[in-house]
């Protein structure tokens, strides 16, 4: 009898080990993403909404913040799994950072996403000279007004810029307190419904730079087993979300009235521009070599970037090989 009630007390234990193993392994997989307030997050929206994380077992915590150069502050510290970021800011993390940083996806690109909204007074490039003019310092904004005066044969030294977080932006304009500003959408939609008596769009980044949308995360984490398997369930989330973010905008729309306070013509005007490829590709490479090279000559870096350490594509080649191009030498 003692035998037998041995036994059985191994089997139950037994089981019960086994019940806990499968509970364990259906236990969600916690995470924390980093992003912004921008309808060119939309793909990530519309994932939350269809509930397609949580479908793939992702615990996920979405924090936002104004820009990505901000997010990357407490990125820094050590918090956050995945962050969304504009192109330089994640280059210059790359480089601040000494490496410690993998772009894992192409989320979305534009250049009509990004704008000048400036004052009525300010009607022609050479109107700027001598004025104020304002960006997130650090994020795409710092690239597009190089690029702006630049090829419009403007003196960037003759400009004076201020540092501003985005959300200041619209009433700093609105104000008069600068003359311009250069920002993504849907800063400039937002500030022209504030005061349209004053501002208007001067122009967007069409012929100057091609803004980015970017997932990056720590090589670290990135080669722990639940990091490696978690940034992949994330990624396959988010190109179901992409799919139907593409395809319905009501639902965007109705995302972002609810959560971001934004009016449907707002949330319209970056959608309709809004590219989103979900990959690692050529036209990535092509023109994050423009970018090197114009902060390697404004000394926003100090060297080539080697996209064979920016980036990671394993995660997307575990859904695709064909979503990653390979590497081009460094640029």
């Amino acid at each position: 009898m003692r035998r037998v009630v041995k036994v059985l007390g191994f089997a139950v234990g037994g089981l019960l080990l086994g019940l806990a193993a499968a509970q364990a392994q259906k236990a969600p997989l916690k995470m924390t993403l980093f992003g912004q307030p921008s309808v060119n997050n939309d793909s990530i929206w519309m994932a939350i909404e269809r509930g397609f994380y949580k479908a793939e077992g992702l615990d996920m915590t979405y924090r936002l913040f104004p820009s990505g150069t901000t997010a990357f502050q407490s990125f820094q510290t050590g918090q956050g799994d995945i962050i969304m970021s504009g192109d330089l800011p994640s280059v210059q993390y790359y480089f601040r950072v000494k490496g410690d940083y993998r772009t894992i996806a192409v989320i979305e690109r534009d250049a009509k996403g990004y704008v000048v909204v400036a004052g009525k007074d300010i009607k022609k490039p050479q109107d700027l000279v001598g004025k104020t003019v304002a960006t997130r310092v650090g994020s795409t904004g710092s690239w597009f007004i190089s690029e702006y005066l630049t090829k419009n044969k403007v003196d960037p030294k003759t400009v004076t810029i201020k540092n501003l977080d985005t959300q200041v932006l619209p009433a700093a304009l609105c104000r008069g307190e600068i003359a311009a500003f250069f920002i993504w959408q849907p800063i400039g939609s937002r500030t022209l419904e504030i005061c349209p008596d004053k501002a208007h769009y001067l122009s967007d980044a069409t012929g100057y730079i091609q803004g980015y949308l970017v997932a990056g995360a720590r090589p670290e984490w990135l080669a722990t087993p639940q990091g490696k398997e978690t940034a992949i369930r994330w990624l396959r989330a988010t190109i179901k979300g992409r799919d139907v973010a593409e395809k319905d905008f009501k639902a965007v729309a109705a995302y972002a009235a609810k959560n971001l306070n934004l009016s449907e013509k707002a949330t319209k005007d970056q959608w309709d521009t809004n590219i989103r490829p979900m990959a690692i590709d050529k036209i990535y490479y092509d023109d994050f070599c423009s970018l090197s090279r114009w902060a390697q000559g404004a000394k926003a870096t100090t060297s080539k970037i080697d996209f064979r350490t920016l980036t990671s594509g394993e995660p997307l080649k575990a859904i695709d090989p064909k979503l990653v191009t390979p590497p081009p030498p460094p640029c």
